[in-house]
């Protein structure tokens, strides 16, 4: 059975109060299932100790103003652990700056300790793939030079921009230890082809969801289009704001209700917002919910809205869309490309009430037979990207 090591800086960690994405573990844990060797080095970035005490105090509004998770007390010490079965090396790695490089020694004595564990276990990978470039595209390098014959991939969340800055002088020569590239989204596929050309192999890595989720039950649309519901951090990049201001606008006598599930720094804002419009009784905050809860409020709705500034992918929209939701998203972001516009769902610019409030009274005004002919499509399409087939695909263009 193959060896497969995935790189990356953003995992699961080894403590309870751990918030960020689980995307890459949604890939390990299926080909775990799959009967597949399987190995993650997660290089955590750490920096000097003032910058969590930052992080401790102002850590909501950073998250809600970039969407970065911060950290108060990160381990400082290399560790091995599991996470649902797919064994982990923990490997924090001291830089002063963000979004830069690490120093030379400190890429060398991080690569120099996983490759100490991997062959006192005698692993030797098969395949090395990872996510995000920093600092995973040149540890790829160091494992494409120590084991030539291995396959290479790199999976960008973004349009990979940022890669000449990170790496100045050496980029084109790591890049050229990259068998396979894969994106996060068509989008991205098409930004970083416009930058560095078109690559001999590529793909795109969409995320899947557990096959529970799906509903084969199908939404009828008897009555108007009216119950919306939005779930996700209450961040300021999610623009909660600007759907609420649409609805309002598209419906200025209320005849509508939003069901907003989620928490987080932008809360009471909105809720002001909602009072300030007089819409208070036609919103619902339900606050954080569980996972297998937020799929129930979303049976329930009509449609899904969600036009995120930035969202490499939003995992969220496939969860309505198998639940027969009409959804709303942002074009040009990651679910772009899934999501086809008028015909399993809508897109829409990120940021301008007048166009989601065209977009929902364009909504209102579809027939109920087109309302389930695009609902019955979207399920269709969501039912392609289970965790089980996307963790398949991408493995049929690694190995």
């Amino acid at each position: 059975m193959k060896n497969i090591l995935l790189l990356t800086n953003i995992y699961p960690m080894n403590d309870p109060t751990y918030d960020g994405t689980p995307v890459c573990h949604f890939f390990t844990r299926e080909w775990v299932k799959m009967g597949y060797n399987v190995k993650v080095v997660h290089f955590f970035s750490l920096f000097p100790r003032p910058y969590y005490w930052v992080g401790e105090i102002f850590g909501e509004t950073i998250a809600a103003k970039t969407g970065c998770v911060t950290y108060s007390n990160p381990s400082r010490h290399c560790e091995k652990y599991n996470v649902d079965e797919v064994s982990v090396l923990y490997v924090p790695m001291t830089k002063y700056v963000p979004h830069r490089n690490f120093s030379k020694s400190n890429i060398n004595k991080a690569f120099n300790w996983v490759c100490r564990q991997l062959e006192q276990e005698g692993f030797v990978p098969d395949v090395v793939t990872a996510h995000f470039p920093l600092p995973q595209l040149e540890m790829l390098h160091l494992f494409k030079q120590k084991f030539p014959l291995i396959r290479t991939c790199l999976v960008l969340h973004g349009d990979g921009s940022q890669i000449p800055t990170i790496y100045p002088d050496d980029y084109q020569f790591y890049m050229s230890s990259v068998n396979v590239w894969g994106f996060r989204s068509l989008a991205f596929k098409n930004q970083f082809e416009n930058i560095f050309g078109t690559k001999k192999e590529e793909f795109i890595c969409y995320s899947g969801i557990p096959e529970k989720y799906f509903s084969s039950d199908e939404k009828r649309f008897e009555a108007n289009v009216c119950h919306f519901v939005f779930v996700g951090s209450l961040f300021k990049l999610k623009n909660v704001d600007v759907a609420i201001k649409a609805l309002h606008e598209a419906f200025p006598d209320g005849n509508f209700h939003f069901d907003i599930v989620g928490s987080g720094a932008e809360e009471s804002n909105l809720k002001s917002l909602c009072a300030e419009l007089g819409v208070t009784d036609s919103v619902t905050f339900h606050g954080q919910q569980t996972r297998d809860d937020a799929q129930k409020m979303m049976a329930k709705a009509d449609c899904f809205v969600m036009v995120s500034t930035r969202e490499a992918f939003g995992l969220v929209y496939v969860e309505a869309m198998s639940k027969g939701c009409i959804v709303v998203a942002t074009k040009g972001q990651g679910i772009d490309g899934v999501i086809m516009d008028g015909e399993n769902g809508f897109l829409c610019e990120s940021e301008s009430v007048e166009a989601l409030a065209n977009v929902i009274r364009r909504i209102s005004a579809l027939s109920p037979e087109r309302l389930r002919e695009i609902s019955h499509n979207a399920q269709k399409s969501a039912s392609q990207l289970t965790d089980h087939k996307v963790a398949e695909f991408y493995l049929q263009k690694i190995l």
